[in-house]
């Protein structure tokens, strides 16, 4: 916390006015990206209108997106690294929000088109697609091939969201 007063160039009670503990700290961090990160990623769906295309971009860009260059997503998502896990346990509910905020019209077009299943909350189908976003981030899933970790998202994710299974040309 001290690090982070100084960087800012405020005093470090300033800092601790905003965040009580370091986790809250890296929790507001972590979703302050994934707010601006949601935004890019629906910007630039390829296919908004297809449910299956858009959910399988929205579950592995921001797998792709850890390892692209940005220090401080390798640095979270690091094996050694133990930040990470409790700010998630901290904050599954605010992330799942941030999501919603981005994900919400999509999901309530492809509701609407029949693509999802209809008693599905929208909700637990962000906290789905967040938990196999992160489930892909382990160490024992994170350098899989990507055919492999977009056979998961097909087979496992998909399905259980889906009312049709998704054509070749989908894949």
């Amino acid at each position: 916390m001290a690090e982070v007063a100084d960087e800012a160039a405020v005093a470090r009670s300033t800092v601790y006015r905003y965040f009580a503990t370091r986790d809250e700290l890296l929790l507001g961090l972590v979703l302050a990206r994934v707010d601006a990160a949601a935004a890019r990623w629906v910007a630039a769906l390829q296919r908004p209108q297809d449910a299956a295309s858009s959910i399988r971009e929205l579950v592995l860009n921001p797998v792709a997106a850890v390892d692209d260059g940005d220090r401080l997503n390798r640095a979270l998502y690091a094996s050694e690294s133990k930040a990470l896990a409790s700010v998630l346990a901290l904050g599954a509910e605010p992330l799942v929000d941030v999501a919603c905020r981005h994900y919400a019209p999509l999901l309530e077009q492809w509701s609407a088109d029949g693509q999802l299943y209809p008693d599905l909350d929208f909700r637990e189908i962000v906290h789905w697609i967040n938990t196999a976003t992160s489930f892909l981030l382990t160490p024992s899933w994170r350098y899989q091939p990507a055919n492999l970790k977009l056979r998961f998202v097909n087979r496992y994710l998909l399905r259980a969201l889906l009312q049709r299974e998704p054509s070749d040309e989908d894949r």
